[in-house]
Formats: structure tokens, sequence, C-alpha cells
């Protein structure tokens, strides 16, 4: 499950790399739900946006 650090690094890096973005809102919501789901065990899948599954993947907990 991801923690409050866990979290805030995740968050912190999408806003340097994407929050100049047209695209941060949209990402940002995928990412969202994308911890919900890494964190209820559910597969991101294809559904989700190769960069928020890129950065889930990175940012999970062990």
């Amino acid at each position: 499950m991801f923690t409050k650090d866990n979290l805030d690094a995740l968050f912190d890096e999408l806003k340097s790399e994407w929050g100049e973005s047209s695209e941060f809102e949209h990402l940002s919501r995928q990412l969202h739900l994308g911890v919900a789901y890494s964190d209820a065990g559910r597969n991101l899948g294809e559904e989700f946006d190769a960069r928020v599954v890129a950065l889930i993947e990175k940012h999970r907990p062990e």
C-alpha cells in the first residue's frame, strides 16, 4: 500500500515532468485512480496511460 511519502514522491515527479503540459490534469486524474487500483491489487492494464503506469510502478512500495 502506498504511504504518504510514496505518494508525495509520485505526485512531485508527475508535477515536475508534466506540470506545464496540457495533459497534466488528465494524467493527475489517472494517477489518482491508478494508485487506488494498485493498492486494491488490480491490474492497471491498457486503460491507463503508459506514463502513469510507469510512475506507479517506479514509486510502488515493495
